[in-house]
């Protein structure tokens, strides 16, 4: 809170850019300002930018003595009134201007009043400590707390039987109309007949329905090509095709390179030519480059980056990606 002990001074002259500027002031200051003078007390809130006004004037705190008929006080209250006094602005008002090319009194109080605030701000800046990062053991731990939180809140809700009068509303209820799609997935060379909703994308249906993991969703918006899998001969962004166009056709994804515990010779390059960092965009990296095999345009490196460019690496891993793909391109 910010209070101003400014006498005889009337808020209501102040034009609507100067009580723009103050609010503005206010914000950075995250502060109501309450303006009080021998007329009356202004009430002023710049998030809601309402104002109101009341007869009676405050008293300055105590401890600062009362207030000489030519001096304007401002405080900043931290936390409100019935807290400590953060900053103290005192500036004397000047005698009436005569003469016409002299400022008049209310452009005064303006000035004075945002150089305050002002000086309040940088004030409450300095005062402010500086609250340090958390320590990467603060992080575990908090993430760990929520984590089994999070748990014990889903087993709880799962555990939670129902009362006979719940379970007999249940039976009498009217089924409600379940709207699916009959879909069979053809994937890895296994069919899976699922019930999806229309709208439903591959890349959801491989991860959630399927259980197929290794497809993995990056951007969902078909820009980093982690997502990719091959339907038939051609490569595809799973996250932009719909599940329910791919009835009945063949798809792979990553699950289905590798034959048993030998992997497929695009999988063995990535790992000797250390084509992965983290790993994320990996998946999508090979299925995309065992696209690009069977399209035939892996000749040359230019090639190989312009046929690969849909596919990001954020880890910075190309040139060993590169390589791979050349090293199996000999392979197959």
């Amino acid at each position: 809170m910010v209070l101003a002990f400014l006498p005889d001074v009337d808020w209501t002259t102040l034009k609507a850019l100067q009580r723009r500027t103050i609010c503005a002031e206010l914000r950075c200051l995250g502060a109501v300002l309450v303006v009080s003078s021998s007329r009356g007390t202004w009430w002023f809130d710049p998030e809601r930018e309402a104002e109101r006004f009341d007869e009676k004037s405050l008293s300055v705190p105590p401890g600062y003595g009362p207030l000489a008929p030519d001096e304007n006080t401002l405080f900043v209250l931290a936390g409100g009134s019935h807290e400590r006094v953060r900053f103290v602005h005192r500036w004397h008002r000047p005698q009436r201007c005569q003469r016409p090319h002299e400022r008049d009194e209310p452009e005064l109080f303006f000035e004075r009043l945002t150089e305050a605030l002002r000086l309040a701000s940088q004030a409450s800046a300095r005062e402010a400590p500086a609250i340090p990062p958390p320590t990467r053991r603060e992080f575990l731990v908090v993430n760990l707390v929520a984590a089994l939180t999070w748990t014990f809140l889903e087993n709880a809700a799962a555990a939670k039987t129902p009362s006979p009068a719940e379970t007999a509303a249940a039976a009498d209820a009217p089924a409600a109309p379940t709207a699916g799609l009959r879909v069979r997935l053809r994937v890895n060379g296994v069919n899976h007949p699922v019930m999806l909703d229309p709208r439903v994308s591959l890349l959801d249906a491989l991860r959630d329905h399927l259980r197929l993991t290794g497809t993995k969703k990056g951007c969902d918006q078909g820009q980093c090509g982690a997502c990719t899998v091959m339907v038939g001969d051609r490569r595809v962004l799973s996250c932009l095709t719909l599940a329910a166009t791919v009835d009945g056709v063949p798809v792979t994804t990553i699950e289905g390179l590798a034959h048993g515990e030998r992997l497929h010779p695009l999988q063995a390059a990535f790992v000797a030519h250390d084509g992965l960092q983290c790993g994320y965009c990996t998946p999508g990296q090979i299925m995309s480059a065992v696209g690009l095999l069977k399209e035939g345009h892996a000749r040359t490196d230019d090639e190989v980056r312009l046929q690969m460019s849909g596919n990001l690496c954020r880890c910075g891993a190309y040139p060993g990606i590169v390589a791979a793909i050349q090293a199996a391109r000999k392979e197959l």
